[in-house]
């Protein structure tokens, strides 16, 4: 390994997944943060070496530890696997910036001077997820739950929250159509729009700020700075994260759940002037499955993190807000660790446990939503956990209807699925 690259290499948390081609079976590794935008396949018999990347020994003890303890089914290929393809696959994994060190150090922070340096937040899923041209999106959105009506009126009530998907446009098009046609009329009048995201790569508890613009293929949202700096004077007085409104600031650049809310968001308020607030939110696991005091404990507890919520309510007092939280609910299958494909049993009893949590989220019950995940220790891993309590949280509502519940596929045989629904609160 060259002078540059970590001599005890520790792989980063990464995404991976398990494919054949052409009778081979490899490993799809992608980063999750998209530092490096392109993923890299591995071979299997490759993947025990991988398991030894912990920081704790040097690219040869992870090949004598590997081989030491070959024997499982997985681990059948090693004895075959030549010293230098495993040196080459961690000069690859550092090269794709795969590895914590120096060189993945560097290429974060130049990546967040430039994101802080641009005119604004350049779309991570722009031409990828969706269309980059105004017209070809456009004629997307207009194409999806085409049984729902475009004129849809006023409820005659003040919407507060929407809980809206992340999940990319072509498998959770129809939801977002129609929760987002239904909450279209309701944002004439709105000045600001919190936007809550899950922070698929934050820990947590936190709420992460950016004073960057999130763009769309029709228009820049512009975030309401001055609103960010009175935030961070809140979150940065917690001295149990440094620098807590922005030691995550890098996750905007790549992350894709506030991002795909936003842009319809910018379709139902069409040209109205509407103000962003765009917040990422980190995992409320220890709410959960912590073994510490938080355990019994609720986020609203987190000093910091309630005044910032405080402030909102202040604001959405005398300024026409809405609250939006980007937000998935339940990961089954295999794609998420579960041993077994889901069959038309588990399909049901998530669509049951799904609708217990959507009954909590339209009463507005952020601590009875968080009680149901926490009863069965979040076993249908709900992403949405910590953008929907916020959402809740701060928007004080106590009345709503969702809508456009599915299951979408993540794999060709449909063994594994991520449940969304829409949700509109008043």
């Amino acid at each position: 390994m060259s002078t540059n690259e970590p001599q005890r290499p520790k792989l980063r948390p990464v995404d991976a997944q398990r494919v054949e081609k052409d009778g081979v079976r490899f490993f799809v590794i992608k980063d999750p943060r998209r530092i490096a935008r392109q993923a890299l396949m591995v071979r299997e018999e490759l993947g025990p070496f991988l398991a030894h990347a912990d920081g704790a020994m040097t690219v040869e003890e992870i090949i004598t530890a590997t081989r030491g303890r070959a024997g499982s089914p997985i681990g059948d290929g090693v004895g075959a696997v030549q010293d230098e393809a495993v040196k080459e696959l961690f000069e690859r994994l550092d090269t794709l910036f795969l590895l914590e060190g120096e060189r993945y150090d560097t290429e974060t922070a130049r990546q967040l001077r430039d994101y802080r340096a641009a005119d604004f937040r350049v779309p991570a899923l722009e031409a990828q997820a969706y269309p980059d041209d105004p017209d070809d999106l456009l004629d997307l959105f207009e194409g999806f739950a085409l049984d729902v009506s475009d004129d849809q009126q006023p409820s005659g009530r003040m919407l507060k929250a929407i809980v809206t998907p992340h999940i990319d446009y072509a498998r959770g098009g129809d939801t977002y159509a129609e929760l987002w046609r239904h909450a279209a009329p309701e944002l004439e009048d709105v000045e600001l729009a919190v936007v809550f995201g899950t922070d698929h790569n934050g820990s947590g508890p936190r709420l992460t700020l950016t004073r960057q613009s999130y763009a769309t293929p029709w228009n820049i949202l512009p975030t309401d700075t001055e609103l960010v700096g009175k935030l961070a004077k809140i979150l940065e007085r917690d001295r149990g994260v440094e620098n807590h409104p922005f030691a995550d600031e890098f996750n905007h650049v790549g992350e894709h759940s506030v991002e795909l809310a936003s842009v319809w968001l910018n379709w139902a308020a069409g040209d109205r002037a509407v103000k962003m607030l765009p917040i990422l939110c980190g995992s409320l696991g220890d709410y959960v499955l912590g073994d510490g005091s938080l355990r019994d404990a609720s986020p609203t507890d987190h000093p910091q993190i309630a005044d910032a919520i405080g402030l909102l309510q202040q604001v959405a007092r005398h300024r026409r807000t809405v609250f939006v939280a980007a937000a998935d609910l339940s990961h089954i299958g295999p794609a998420f660790g579960d041993e077994d494909e889901a069959d038309d049993e588990t399909r049901k009893e998530i669509e049951e446990y799904d609708s217990e949590l959507m009954s909590a989220v339209i009463r507005g019950r952020h601590e009875d939503f968080l009680e149901v995940v926490r009863r069965d220790e979040d076993d249908s891993r709900v992403c949405g956990l910590a953008p929907i309590y916020m959402t809740l949280w701060a928007a004080g509502a106590s009345d709503g209807r969702w809508m456009g519940y599915q299951q979408c596929a993540t794999d060709e045989k449909g063994g594994s699925f991520v449940s969304i629904a829409g949700g509109l609160l008043y």
